[in-house]
């Protein structure tokens, strides 16, 4: 187990390299000049010169070759230098470091993929089993249509629409942020519903909860339908094994036999889907966090390619990629604890 995780966190190691590279080429591929973004479309070249002087980005972008004593002395050797000191810049808009940003933005994209999954898990798993239980009937259609348009409907367009219905139409829920105006919440975790509870303001604890619900449910229906799909047809698969014919046969309760010798061994194919799902929500839900406002590492990357502010597309970009391998790794170690038939050598 030991060596297996090495070598997936030295292959971590190398996407993180090769996805650094790829991103610093391509934001400074992008057509405009942040220096002109950041004075204004009236500064002169005098002026973005110096600015760009002042950032370095008039610096060759990976090896100086017109000098070759300074060959390294580059934009993007100079960020891995910082990089490795835990050093991923500052913005060059805001002028806040990168990783303060990420320490404010990410919570809030945890909590919204945390919302998210909560959905996804609670409607999309009970939806695959009975449609595998009543396989051919009401049930499996009706489960087989709800995730087949979940899996259709782009997230932006079913954020606005929840948006302008129960916001605007209905008035239940607020239509978007995190807390309404009059409440605020101490940060412990980060996580505004959990630490309004810990703290014991309820009422902003409440008031953060329906604040999560729609960009929530946005958010979490695609999961949903391919939690629901891939539920009913690994189930369906697994009822045909031997060993569940036999359980069976030997007079134990359908719902011992689906739950305890069919479920489990049919969760693998699930948690492979819904930790690549979380992978992806953790990395940043640009469209969602953008239509509902919501603070949080997918809007802020927005921004940041609006104005082009390279250290924090970078350290984004690359912090995100780092999520999505470490889920991945946790999906794949909890494939032992589902099925003990699977070992890491």
């Amino acid at each position: 187990m030991a060596a297996y995780v090495l070598r997936r966190l030295l292959r971590t190691l190398l996407v993180i390299i090769g996805i650094s590279v790829v991103v610093f080429a391509f934001v400074r591929s992008i057509p405009g000049d942040p220096a002109v973004a950041m004075l204004g479309e009236r500064a002169t070249p005098e002026a973005a010169a110096r600015l760009r002087e002042q950032l370095g980005l008039n610096q060759p972008w990976f090896i100086n070759y017109k000098d070759p004593a300074h060959l390294f002395d580059a934009q993007y050797p100079k960020y891995v230098g910082a990089l490795l000191h835990g050093d991923l810049g500052s913005g060059i808009k805001s002028q806040i470091p990168v990783v303060n940003e990420l320490k404010t933005r990410f919570p809030a994209t945890v909590e919204l993929a945390i919302g998210a999954i909560i959905f996804a898990l609670l409607i999309g798993l009970p939806a695959g089993i009975i449609a595998a239980l009543r396989r051919n009937t009401v049930w499996d259609n009706l489960a087989t249509a709800v995730s087949l348009v979940g899996v259709s409907m782009p997230v932006f367009w079913l954020g606005l629409l929840l948006s302008w219905f129960f916001a605007v139409v209905l008035g239940w829920l607020p239509p978007s942020s995190r807390l309404s105006v009059g409440y605020s919440i101490q940060p412990i975790t980060g996580l505004d519903v959990l630490d309004g509870l810990l703290r014991g303001q309820f009422a902003a604890a409440w008031n953060a909860f329906i604040h999560l619900i729609l960009p929530s449910v946005a958010l979490g229906t695609i999961p949903m339908a391919i939690t629901a799909r891939i539920t009913r047809n690994s189930l369906l698969e697994v009822l045909g094994q031997d060993y569940v014919r036999t359980a069976r046969a030997k007079g134990l309760p359908p719902r011992s036999v689906t739950l305890k010798h069919a479920l489990r061994n049919a969760l693998l194919p699930v948690v492979t889907v819904v930790g690549l799902q979380v992978g992806a929500l953790l990395g940043g839900a640009v469209l969602t966090e953008t239509i509902f406002s919501w603070p949080g590492l997918g809007s802020w990357l927005y921004d940041a390619i609006s104005l082009r502010d390279y250290p924090v597309i970078q350290g984004g970009v690359i912090f995100a990629a780092l999520v999505v391998s470490v889920v991945n790794l946790l999906v794949d170690l909890s494939y032992a604890f589902l099925d003990p038939r699977i070992q890491y050598a």
